[in-house]
């Protein structure tokens, strides 16, 4: 009996300890937007790629300023196979044959080499800048996915606790079964929202992770950043010369050009020149010696194809600028437009509608408590300040976001 009773104690005590380790919290890791930037630089699969490209532009480099090996080759004659003779019977040849560019071949490869690598730095600042683009925006997505959830949590409680008081009052037959179904429904429908809500945060931590690849700690994420400011945004002037895509787009076109120099190159032959020792039979006193020149004749074919490839290439490059600088201009009105108009939103739902809707809720929760509200203005005016209130959310991360984009068009490294 004593055993038993020892043994229910110790799966008492066991249960007790699975129920406080299913109660206990999963650690957050708590982010704050420079934690981002840093972690994006370091583990973003898009930049670790852009890097890559760089490494095999400098390794094209290396390609480019090669020389032409020189060739060597040990010929033998005279073996006659049906009179086998011995080794010094037999006429050997030893050759070296060095090729030798013309036209500044290898100095033209190198420039083109160099502005592509050029261009390829470029293209990794530019991912730089998109992606932390992207991250700002994935930032503020999670905190408005935060705060969203809290919303929906407080509003669903709040729905949790007037169906209380509105089932209270139909025990004492101050509220008929038909308005008690009614606030029934709508909490129903403000768990779902909260059901939903909690859905999306986990999505947007999901988004987030994912460009830091961190997507085993997406469920600990949370931010730790307040809303950015809603000030005017400063006076600047776009230096589209000075963004990474346009840099790109230059050094691209630059390279082009040059590449219609070393297309025209090849049109000015390369010489071989070769020298020989020839060990024959008859030649008692020694070996042989000899040299040789070879120049190639373009009789069939003289590089035409390649130079009118090169001009086109030339023309794609100069349409690529031309586009980019376009939509670079474009890029930051657009955006100013917008990081303006969405902050001075959002600035007047935080500060005037969103007070206001607060007022008018506390007002009619007070006058339904004391009986001089109907459930119909209980439930309208929960939904009114909830809708407030997620449009203040949806407008702070729209202006964050904006501003992001108005930095991101600019080249900006710090938020305005």
């Amino acid at each position: 009996m004593k055993s038993r009773t020892l043994f229910l104690f110790a799966l008492l005590l066991a249960l007790a300890g699975r129920a406080v380790l299913a109660a206990e919290p999963v650690a957050v890791r708590s982010l704050r937007l420079a934690e981002v930037e840093q972690l994006l630089v370091e583990r973003n699969r898009s930049l670790v790629a852009a890097r890559r490209a760089t490494q095999a532009g400098e390794a094209m480099l290396d390609t480019a300023g090669g020389r032409p090996n020189p060739v060597v080759s040990l010929n033998t004659s005279g073996i006659n196979s049906k009179r086998p003779t011995g080794t010094g019977n037999l006429d050997s040849i030893l050759r070296i044959d060095q090729p030798f560019e013309r036209g500044g071949k290898r100095d033209l490869r190198l420039a083109v080499a160099d502005s592509l690598l050029q261009a390829n730095r470029a293209d990794e600042s530019d991912s730089l800048r998109q992606q932390g683009l992207l991250a700002r925006q994935a930032y503020f997505d999670l905190k408005a996915g935060e705060d969203k959830f809290r919303l929906a949590e407080a509003s669903a409680q709040l729905a949790r606790q007037v169906l209380g008081k509105a089932e209270l009052r139909l025990k004492v037959g101050d509220l008929s079964p038909a308005d008690v179904a009614r606030i029934r429904t709508d909490t129903l429908k403000a768990e779902s929202e909260a059901t939903q809500a909690r859905i999306d945060w986990q999505r947007a931590r999901l988004a987030l992770a994912q460009l830091l690849a961190l997507e085993s700690e997406a469920a600990r994420l949370v931010t730790a950043d307040p809303w950015p400011s809603l000030a005017a945004l400063p006076n600047a002037e776009p230096a589209i010369e000075q963004r990474p895509d346009v840099v790109a787009a230059r050094q691209r076109l630059e390279a082009a050009e040059k590449a219609i120099d070393l297309a025209k190159a090849q049109q000015v032959r390369d010489v071989t020149i070769g020298a020989q020792i020839e060990r024959a039979p008859e030649e008692r006193n020694g070996a042989v010696y000899g040299i040789g020149v070879s120049i190639p004749l373009f009789t069939g074919y003289d590089y035409r194809g390649e130079i009118r490839r090169a001009h086109v290439d030339r023309d794609s490059a100069l349409d690529e600028l031309a586009r980019l600088r376009a939509t670079a201009a474009a890029e930051f009105e657009q955006a100013a437009f917008e990081a303006a108009s969405l902050s001075e939103r959002a600035r007047r739902l935080q500060d005037e509608a969103l007070p206001s809707a607060q007022k008018a809720n506390a007002a009619v929760q007070l006058a339904f408590s004391q009986g001089a509200a109907s459930v119909l203005d209980v439930i309208d005016a929960r939904r009114s300040l909830h809708a407030v209130e997620i449009d203040t959310t949806n407008a702070l991360a729209d202006a964050a976001k904006a501003r992001a984009a108005w930095a991101a068009a600019l080249n900006r490294p710090e938020l305005p």
